[in-house]
């Protein structure tokens, strides 16, 4: 991911004699690239909590569901934005009601929409659980950014992980429910 950042940059500097239509493609194209890695890092994480073990090219096989993602990523961002901007506690109850789209996303086997009623089901009855956990990992992230960003590198991976652990664990119950 920061080698993705690196190369827009360098693209940025060579290409700014071109004008806005190069930066603008140039960070459409990083945008898309990144989706696609962060799908990548969502299914390693599923792919560890079924006990099996992923290889480093797990990470680029899902450039495919990178616009699907992006898709995703904006009204999930704009509906915890508006919450928090609100009165915070909607921003929180958002984001964690809805917080599994993209693992859902990443599963490869939903929509856009049908990703965030799946979240929405899966979190039914352990929003406030979810909502502490997220509320704790944004302040260990935040503990990790303070480290002149370096935390990061331990911090991003960990805070994933123990997503994606919730995300089997409820989806594990809702089965049990279902089924």
């Amino acid at each position: 991911m920061l080698g993705a950042w690196v190369v827009l940059e360098l693209v940025v500097v060579t290409t700014q004699r071109f004008g806005i239509l190069a930066w603008a493609l140039a960070h459409i194209a990083f945008l898309l690239c990144f989706a696609g890695l962060e799908v990548g890092l969502l299914r390693i994480s599923l792919v560890l909590q079924t006990a099996r073990n992923p290889t480093a090219a797990d990470a680029f096989k899902q450039f495919n569901l990178s616009l699907r993602f992006l898709a995703g990523q904006f009204p999930y961002l704009a509906m915890v934005f508006f919450g928090l901007v609100l009165l915070v506690v909607p921003g929180i109850w958002l984001g964690a009601r809805f917080v599994f789209f993209s693992f859902q996303i990443a599963a490869g086997n939903n929509g856009v929409v049908r990703s965030f009623g799946k979240s929405a089901e899966l979190t039914r009855g352990a929003t406030g659980q979810v909502a502490a956990t997220l509320v704790a990992l944004v302040a260990f992230n935040l503990l990790g950014a303070a480290l002149l960003g370096i935390g990061l590198v331990v911090t991003v991976p960990l805070s994933v992980l123990t997503m994606s652990a919730i995300h089997r664990q409820l989806s594990a119950t809702v089965s049990i429910v279902d089924g």
